[in-house]
């Protein structure tokens, strides 16, 4: 089972990682350079045919996955740079440069890293200067700015304040290279490329472990108006858009009746006919050619049964979704997703969550539908809502919305916290607050 690990890496860095190959015999190596670590937001675009993406560092792991437009669907880790890799490089200072440690000029993802190894050696740090970019790692607080960090470390120099330079960015110690100041690159330490390329490794074991999963999928046709077409018709058009499907994707396509089909293929499959669980497979113009919507369930499972029963729980919610086409995904865990599209909601059928077994025990709501509900709060900046933003959320009709909150509301877990009245003429509209 050959694990293919996308290594994002400035140059010189990238021979000390793909070493690593020797010691594990599943692992394929490809290489992707960056000289700014802010290229990464694009370069990880390019990358194809792999199953773990691996960076060399905090900084191109941000701009990678979390700053880029395309968020990768893979699973990505990083050589971290932290209180080890620091207390490695206190060390490596005070034996081995003359300028010693009394005068310095750090930059770290985190300060409070810097802080726990100057208490593992007790120094005495008054005359240090520290920039940290920690919006990299908690999403708040100093944003990286590669410029400004050079500008930083330069005018310390400059200044007299520091005369060395300890920096935790290659292209920052490029840069103050060529400027010729005393300038340190952070030594990462062998432990921490090692225990990244094995948590790749491990990551990559899983990914083509759930792909290898077995998926059920079924597909079903709704008459929406008379005369609008025949269901032979519809049903043949279906089937032959279905089975064009099944050759791009390797999965076999069977017909149950004459308006419903079965797909049997593996996890990986299905994943790649809804690009990533963020679309419902194309299924044409079915609406206006035949007057019909297509209702397609997704299900995985480690046996057939298990995968076709959650992929009958998929087809349940699609068909919920009156007049329009949809499809749902419920995952082995009893996740579901959906209806796929690029704004997908994932809610779960099971719940461990005390909290919220007792709100559905004691007003009869299905856990599933607590759990949304809790979800859509989550999404919301503020905890105060109208029965129409729920309906929009949970894809029901308003009145069935107002029937779930009655429900709450009589136990006490939303209570009314006031009015809107968005329209000038028409009843205001009740505002509501979770208060669970």
């Amino acid at each position: 089972m050959l694990i293919r690990v996308a290594v994002i890496t400035p140059e010189d860095f990238a021979p000390r990682i793909t070493a690593h190959a020797e010691h594990f015999n599943d692992i394929k190596f490809t290489t992707y350079i960056y000289r700014n670590p802010m290229e990464c937001e694009t370069l990880v675009q390019q990358i194809q045919d792999c199953d773990v993406l691996l960076f060399a560092g905090p900084l191109p792991y941000y701009y990678g996955t979390r700053r880029s437009t395309r968020k990768p669907q893979l699973p990505s880790v990083y050589i971290p740079s932290d209180e080890y890799t620091l207390t490695l490089n206190l060390g490596h200072i005070l034996l081995n440069r003359e300028e010693g440690l009394r005068f310095l000029s750090v930059d770290t993802p985190k300060q409070m890293y810097l802080e726990q190894a100057v208490a593992e050696w007790q120094l005495d740090n008054s005359g240090w200067h520290v920039k940290d970019y920690s919006q990299i790692v908690d999403g708040e607080g100093t944003p990286f700015d590669p410029e400004d960090m050079i500008r930083f470390h330069r005018e310390n120099f400059e200044s007299g304040r520091s005369n060395l330079i300890l920096t935790s960015v290659d292209y920052v110690y490029e840069r103050l290279r060529l400027l010729d100041i005393p300038c340190i690159n952070m030594i990462v330490p062998e432990k921490s490329i090692r225990e990244t390329v094995a948590r790749a490794a491990h990551f990559g074991q899983l990914m083509i472990s759930e792909n290898a999963q077995i998926a059920v999928g079924l597909a079903a046709i709704n008459q929406l108006e008379e005369g609008g077409g025949t269901q032979p018709d519809a049903g043949i058009m279906l089937q032959q858009m279905l089975l064009d499907l099944g050759k791009e994707t390797d999965a076999s396509i069977q017909q149950l009746g004459l308006d419903q089909f079965i797909i049997y293929g593996t996890r990986g499959s299905i994943e790649q006919m809804t690009r990533n669980f963020t679309q419902m497979p194309a299924m044409g113009n079915m609406e206006d050619l035949f007057g019909v919507s297509i209702s397609m369930g997704f299900g995985f499972g480690m046996t057939a049964k298990e995968a076709e029963a959650h992929a009958r729980i998929g087809l349940f919610h699609a068909r919920k979704q009156e007049r329009n086409s949809s499809a749902f995904l419920v995952t082995h865990e009893k996740e579901i997703i959906g209806p796929l599209s690029a704004n997908s909601k994932t809610f779960h059928l099971k719940s461990e969550n005390r909290d919220l077994l007792h709100v559905a025990e004691q007003t009869g709501i299905s856990v599933a539908t607590v759990s949304k509900l809790s979800a859509f709060i989550k999404l919301r900046r503020e905890n105060s809502f109208t029965a129409t933003d729920l309906a929009e959320y949970l894809q029901l009709s308003r009145r069935s919305a107002e029937r779930v909150l009655k429900k709450m509301v009589n136990h006490q877990f939303v209570v009314p916290v006031g009015e809107e009245q968005p329209y000038r003429q028409g009843r205001p509209r009740a505002v509501y607050r979770i208060n669970f």
